[in-house]
């Protein structure tokens, strides 16, 4: 882009975090160039279980996990694993995954995921609709299946905690849980409904649906970032490169959401984001030889059901691994042996396997905000398995931010400065 004009803003990143932020800076009449090396609107979002939980409010760190943890880290089939491999980098974020677990930054963090998710679907909606493809959204509530009565009392705990912080949610017991999905097994104890929760039926095309919205006034540049250098009048050049080429790409503004490869963009200019590679699988079942009506977690074990145009995605797990390491597809096989104990008609037909890393924070509170140290400069990233549920609501706030408009949603939790202490 030598010699012309500066774009108002370059988008590092286009999963589908940067991609609605494009769409929606160009809505404000912003100029935008994307760099990124894939296809654009692909990334995690297309791999993820495609269930849009507006009721995910409680961080993953929580007062109590401690005296589990250590079993959960040592099962294989668990839904938290750490590689051997990945240890090293690791030990500083589990430190300060730790210390999350204090109820005071509980409660913290859980109204700062709630005041996303709030209006998190009816955001991703009204894109979707823009886009035309509000076909893939479905809205008809969300579920999370409990297999054990006395940990469906437990639950039924945090329903007063959702009320209060906006989200509507409502205890079912097995009856009314089966008469909403019939191909659940006998021994379920009964469910939380989530009247407003949805679920994609297709993220991969949903992505490239909003990919070619994107690109009616966007400039994409496939290439990967690799550098973000101020210049003395507040703009930026982004450098990146591609099959042995390299770009300078001019920009008045920067927003970052690279996901993963956020933080390594964002340290050379002073700033910590501890964001680790959690992967996450899915086993996409095109003959499941089951009906599902709406999107699921299975609590106990922590995994998601969700009912898709190629048939039942089962997806879940978190595993922290070096992001370049090779799968291992056994985690995505586990999941329907996981899943037979609740359905129990569910076969594993023309069964495909899909690994995607996921950029997870200690806090599970994403980055977003303005750089405190540059002008001009912005990020978004770290949404971990809420980056699907999360992403209009967050470019949303992040366009108001950038246009110098105060976000509808208080971005202060979500500042990488709260990792300076």
């Amino acid at each position: 882009m030598g010699g012309q004009t500066d774009a108002d803003v370059a988008i590092i990143g286009s999963g589908i975090i940067g991609t609605i932020s494009a769409i929606d800076l160009q809505a404000a009449g912003y100029s935008v160039v994307v760099i990124e090396p894939n296809e654009p609107g692909a990334g995690t979002a297309a791999g993820s279980a495609g269930y849009l939980h507006d009721g995910e409010i409680f961080p993953v760190a929580r007062p109590g996990l401690l005296a589990a943890l250590p079993g959960m880290l040592l099962d294989p089939r668990g839904p938290l694993v750490v590689r051997p491999s990945y240890l090293p980098r690791f030990a500083g974020w589990g430190m300060r995954f730790l210390r999350a677990m204090r109820a005071s930054t509980f409660a913290r963090a859980t109204a700062a995921l709630a005041s996303l998710n709030r209006d998190a679907v009816a955001e991703l909606a009204a894109v979707a609709n823009a886009a035309g493809a509000d076909e893939f959204l479905v809205r008809r509530g969300g579920l999370k299946i409990v297999y054990d009565a006395h940990t469906l009392h437990e639950l039924a705990a945090e329903l007063s905690e959702l009320e209060r912080e906006g989200i509507a949610a409502r205890a079912l017991d097995e009856a009314e849980v089966h008469a909403l999905e019939p191909a659940l097994g006998a021994n379920v104890a009964g469910a939380i409904f989530f009247p407003n929760s949805a679920h994609c039926t297709d993220p991969e095309l949903f992505g490239r649906r909003l990919a070619e919205r994107m690109e009616m006034n966007a400039h994409v540049v496939r290439a990967r970032a690799n550098a973000i250098v101020p210049q003395q009048d507040g703009s930026w050049i982004v450098k990146a490169a591609a099959r042995g080429s390299t770009h300078e790409i001019p920009a008045k503004r920067v927003l970052v959401a690279a996901g993963y490869d956020s933080a390594a963009l964002l340290r050379p200019l002073g700033y910590l984001a501890p964001v680790a590679a959690a992967r996450g699988y899915h086993l996409m079942i095109s003959d499941p030889g089951v009906a599902l009506n709406h999107a699921m977690i299975f609590h106990e074990p922590h995994f998601a059901a969700t009912p898709m145009n190629a048939g039942v995605r089962l997806a879940g797990t978190m595993e922290f691994a070096l992001p370049d390491s090779p799968p291992d597809f056994r985690r995505a096989q586990m999941l329907f042996d996981l899943a037979r104990r609740y359905i129990p008609g569910l076969r594993d037909g023309h069964a495909t396997q899909w690994a995607g890393v996921r950029p997870s924070m200690p806090d599970s509170l994403p980055a977003m905000g303005a750089a405190d140290r540059n002008r001009n400069l912005f990020y978004c990233f770290g949404h971990g398995h809420l980056g699907f549920t999360q992403a209009a609501v967050s470019a949303r706030a992040m366009t108001q931010l950038i246009s110098g408009a105060s976000p509808f949603i208080d971005l202060t939790p979500f500042d990488l400065a709260r990792f300076r202490s």
